[in-house]
């Protein structure tokens, strides 16, 4: 492509694309506005070259069209907007909000899995996004995690709504990223619905709490995988990490629900459940563990809790930036962090967060620095607190 002409006459593409197997993202500066955009082009040209089942017509540009306007209605802060759609030297190509951040595909590569505090917050923010979505009668088609992307704020933002959609025009979709989250019905050859969005929630929530998906790999073959999704159930996600809370286990249970009537009704049903988990997250275990299990303050403390886990999120991605991974404030700000994460509930998660801050101060200060000792401290003081020895 040639990216010294203004597309659509008024981008001007810069820095490299990232590519993808629907097509390449260019970040790209708005000549008119003067704001940074993303453009996300669909490769038809790659698709034919990769056996897409159905060729590209007049009435599938339209479609494309047609979809853009839709996705332009969405509003919302944790959906990435579209502002336009256009064609340029033969591909189609969407205007969207550029998201400065990361995949919620690369925070789970980081291993080991993420704390409850964030699974449980990420997963709302999901659920609100798309509600806005589905109340605008656009549906996603591809909630994976690659599609959810997590601000330098710490916020969702969820990317490629009806592209996706799109893409189930053009090709077989059977691609394993997507066979990995894709809904029983849908391998069945149902178009898909707001539930069929909510059981893909439910891949990428079981993923968040366990560090796999509930069904396969990316090294098997895609039919086997949609076969696992109509015929097989996953254990509880509590019996891969043990301290999952009952209520996780159960709202990951019933996204995965075989038949789509015996999911939640909307994703809005499902952003209240989890920020109920939020707000008592660990409530019990705190209330034990100080001798009042019925206190009536716990919930309201851990409310608190999540808040200032939230706050620490947005200051360690700014600290980070200002002073660099190594700044001592950044250190003192993760071990905040680490420490604020063991009192919501979630000893593992505090574990593993001391565990990374360690490895990190390791590379940067040294292997007999003080704050190398302190972190492991942390890492064996909260893994025996959580029973696993």
């Amino acid at each position: 492509m040639d990216t010294s002409k203004l597309i659509g006459g008024r981008f001007k593409v810069k820095d490299r694309p990232v590519s993808g197997a629907m097509g390449d993202v260019w970040p790209a500066v708005d000549t008119k506005l003067g704001r940074t955009v993303a453009l996300k082009f669909l490769a038809r040209r790659r698709l034919r070259q990769q056996g897409a089942a159905t060729e590209f017509t007049d009435w599938t540009v339209k479609r494309f069209g047609r979809e853009g306007v839709a996705m332009a209605r969405v509003s919302h802060t944790h959906v990435a907007q579209i502002y336009d759609t256009g064609e340029h030297e033969g591909e189609l190509y969407i205007v969207m909000e550029y998201v400065q951040g990361r995949s919620l595909a690369a925070y789970l590569q980081e291993g080991p899995t993420l704390t409850l505090e964030r699974t449980v917050r990420w997963t709302r923010e999901i659920c609100e996004g798309l509600y806005a979505a589905h109340s605008s009668e656009v549906l996603h088609h591809d909630i994976k995690p690659d599609n959810i992307m997590i601000t330098n704020e710490g916020k969702v933002k969820i990317v490629d709504f009806g592209l996706a959609s799109f893409a189930d025009v053009t090709q077989s979709h059977t691609g394993v990223g997507t066979a990995l989250y894709k809904a029983p019905e849908r391998w069945a050859g149902s178009p898909g619905s707001v539930r069929s969005d909510l059981y893909s929630v439910g891949c990428v929530l079981y993923e968040m709490l366990t560090g796999r998906v509930p069904f396969g790999s990316p090294q098997d073959d895609p039919l086997t995988v949609g076969r696992m999704h109509q015929d097989n159930s996953p254990a509880p996600p509590s019996a891969h990490r043990p301290g999952v809370p009952q209520q996780l286990d159960l709202i990951a249970r019933i996204l995965l629900a075989k038949d789509p009537g015996e999911r939640p009704r909307n994703a809005e049903a499902v952003a209240v459940v989890m920020s109920d988990i939020q707000h008592s997250l660990g409530a019990e275990d705190v209330a034990i563990a100080m001798g009042r299990p019925h206190a009536l303050d716990t919930a309201d403390s851990n409310a608190g809790n999540s808040e200032r886990i939230q706050e620490l999120d947005r200051r360690i991605f700014e600290l980070e930036l200002r002073l660099g991974p190594h700044g001592q404030e950044v250190i003192e700000a993760r071990t905040e962090h680490a420490e604020l994460t063991g009192q919501s509930g979630d000893a593992r998660g505090a574990a593993a967060l001391y565990n990374r801050l360690g490895r990190d101060c390791q590379e940067f200060f040294g292997p007999y620095d003080s704050r190398v000792l302190n972190a492991f401290e942390g890492v064996a003081r909260w893994i025996a607190r959580s029973g696993a020895g």
